[in-house]
């Protein structure tokens, strides 16, 4: 399993390679071209549903609705993207098990950075296909005084993803008068488009230990942050997707409105962590660059 993974991951990178070799106008340079590219300042908030499940310390689902905060730097254009962001979740989640409820307060952190590629042989001007790999570190924090001295658990799950996103143009070009049942409107030109993409860990690995097996710290009633921890490499499963409805304005801003879709699982057999979220966002993207 590990060698296949390995391998994809080679294969991943080989393909990259040769997908940004793209052909660039000879009347500016490689320099120009990349100034040239559309950037943008991101701001998103969103509301989300999510669960999780720590064996470590229960086998019980926590259930619970989380809000979302990110700030990102993109650069995009037709043949390549780039994007680095943070985002932070938050809220309580519940378990109600024999009528007793237990409710554990968890906090999310996740850095990121994308590159993405177009796949010319699969690209029309109508429908963008582009290829790539994304890395993303996601750390959590958690509170549950029902566990005692189990009660605060917290890990790293740092992931590679091979990725790929299929974007749809369905601008309006030109202003039109329609008719719905007996009330006129007129339809404005607008520039829009549909994006899907799909991330599946290449390389899934974290840092965590089982709580139910606590360090010796605690014992000798010292602090250490990640007594006992262990980094464990090519372990677990992580797969994650997004759909975003894309608006630019004539400012050359943009609104955007997504559903982001984020699961994951880390490896071991009595101390796995499982999550899984769902979230609504919208973002204002600030255009940063006037030559385009």
């Amino acid at each position: 399993m590990i060698k296949t993974r390995i391998t994809t991951l080679l294969l991943l990178l080989v393909s990259l390679a040769g997908i940004s070799q793209t052909e660039e106008t000879s009347a500016i340079s490689r320099k120009e071209w990349r100034k040239n590219i559309p950037a943008y300042i991101g701001v998103s908030a969103g509301l989300g549903g999510s669960v999780f499940r720590d064996f470590a310390t229960s086998p019980l689902f926590y259930k619970g609705v989380a809000k979302y905060i990110a700030l990102s730097y993109s650069k995009s254009n037709f043949e390549r993207e780039s994007e680095i962001g943070l985002s932070y979740s938050f809220g309580n989640h519940h378990n109600n098990f024999n009528n007793h409820l237990q409710i554990s307060n968890v906090k999310s952190v996740s850095l990121f950075y994308s590159r993405l590629y177009q796949l010319q042989s699969l690209s029309s001007p109508k429908l963008n296909v582009k290829v790539g790999g994304l890395i993303n570190a996601t750390g959590n924090f958690r509170i549950n005084e029902g566990l005692a001295n189990n009660g605060i658990g917290y890990e790293i799950i740092p992931t590679l993803f091979g990725s790929v996103k299929i974007e749809k143009d369905i601008s309006t070009k030109e202003e039109k008068n329609k008719k719905f049942l007996f009330i006129k409107y007129n339809s404005k030109e607008k520039t829009r488009n549909l994006a899907f993409r799909l991330n599946v860990g290449l390389v899934n690995s974290s840092y965590r230990n089982g709580y139910a097996y606590s360090g010796q710290a605690s014992l000798l009633n010292k602090f250490a942050l990640f007594d006992d921890y262990q980094f464990k490499v090519f372990s677990g499963f992580r797969m994650s997707s997004s759909l975003d409805y894309t608006v630019f304005l004539k400012n050359k801003n943009a609104l955007r409105f997504s559903y982001a879709w984020d699961a994951y699982k880390t490896g071991g057999n009595l101390d796995k962590f499982e999550m899984a979220t769902h979230t609504l966002k919208f973002s204002l993207l600030f255009n940063t660059n006037n030559k385009q």
